[in-house]
C-alpha cells in the first residue's frame, strides 16, 4: 500500500515536471501544503524529504523550499530511510494496556537515559497480528512528562508517538538511536505471549531524540524469535551540497 506521504511526493513531483513551480520557484510552506492537500505536517514533512532526496528542491532554515530541478538528479549516497523503516509490527494493531506517570529508580534509568529521579509517562502495550490474533511485540513506551497530555489520544492515534508529540507540541525528533540485543524470555514475559519460558527473542530500544541530544520517547520492546523477522532498506540519497 502506498503511504501517504508518497503520494503527497508524486503530486508535488508531477507539478514541477508540469512547470506549476519553475526551477528556483518557492514552494508552499508546510503549513499551506498541509491544508491543501488534506494531510498532517509530518506527512508533508516527509514527502518534501523524498523530493530533497531526488534532488528537486533545496530545503534551507530561513530560506523556505526552492525548486532545483525537473528530473532527480543522478548523485547518490546510500543511506538507510528514516522513522518510515523504523516500523515494527507492520499491519499489526496497537493495543494500549495502561498509562501511568512513574518516577525512574537506578534500574530504569540504567535502561533509558542515565538519570534517576527523571519524570516518565510510561504507557504499556502491544501488537497483535490481525490474522493469527498473535501477540508480535510486548513493550513499553517511556515519554518525557512535560508530553504526559498525549494520553488522552494515544489509544486511538493510528500513527507513530513521535508524531503525535509533534502535532501537539511541536517536538521535531532529529535523530533515532536503535540497539537490539538477543535475549531469553523471563516467565512473565514468556506467560504474556504465550510462549514457551526461556525461549529466544530480540529487545529492540528506540532512543527518540531533539535537536539538544534529549531523549523525548523511549521505546523497549520484545520481539519473540518465532514470530519476527528484522529488516531495513538501504535507499539512495542525494549528497548535500556542503558535503559536495
Amino acid at each position: 500500500m502506498e503511504t501517504r506521504y508518497g503520494k503527497l511526493a508524486d503530486s508535488l513531483i508531477k507539478r514541477i515536471k508540469q512547470g506549476f513551480w519553475g526551477i528556483g520557484d518557492y514552494l508552499p510552506s508546510e503549513n499551506n501544503l498541509a491544508v491543501e492537500f488534506e494531510v498532517s505536517r509530518p506527512t508533508v514533512r516527509r514527502a518534501l524529504q523524498n523530493l530533497e532526496e531526488n534532488g528537486f528542491i533545496s530545503r534551507r532554515r530561513g530560506d523556505g523550499t526552492r525548486v532545483l530541478a525537473d528530473k532527480p538528479t543522478n548523485s547518490f549516497n546510500y543511506a538507510t530511510q528514516p522513522i518510515a523503516d523504523l516500523l515494527y509490527g507492520g499491519g499489526a494493531e496497537r493495543i494500549v494496556t495502561s498509562k501511568k506517570s512513574i518516577i525512574a529508580d537506578e534500574k530504569l534509568a540504567h535502561q533509558l537515559d542515565g538519570k534517576p529521579g527523571k519524570h516518565w509517562l510510561k504507557i504499556c502495550q502491544h501488537r497483535l497480528d490481525q490474522k493469527s490474533l498473535q501477540m508480535l511485540v510486548w513493550g513499553n513506551v517511556y515519554i518525557d512528562f512535560r508530553y504526559q497530555d498525549i494520553q488522552a489520544k494515544i489509544d486511538d492515534y493510528p500513527g507513530f508517538i513521535c508524531d503525535l508529540l509533534e502535532e501537539q507540541h511541536g517536538v521535531v525528533i532529529n535523530e533515532i538511536q536503535q540497539v537490539i540485543k538477543p535475549i531469553s524470555l523471563t516467565k512473565k514475559i514468556a506467560k504474556i505471549m504465550n510462549v514457551e519460558e526461556g525461549s529466544l527473542a530480540l529487545e529492540m530500544t528506540r532512543r527518540y531524540l531533539n535537536s539538544r541530544k534529549q531523549p523525548i520517547e523511549i521505546s523497549i520492546n520484545i520481539f519473540p524469535a518465532l514470530r519476527s523477522t528484522h529488516q531495513f532498506t538501504l535507499k539512495r540519497t542525494r549528497q548535500s551540497m556542503e558535503e559536495k
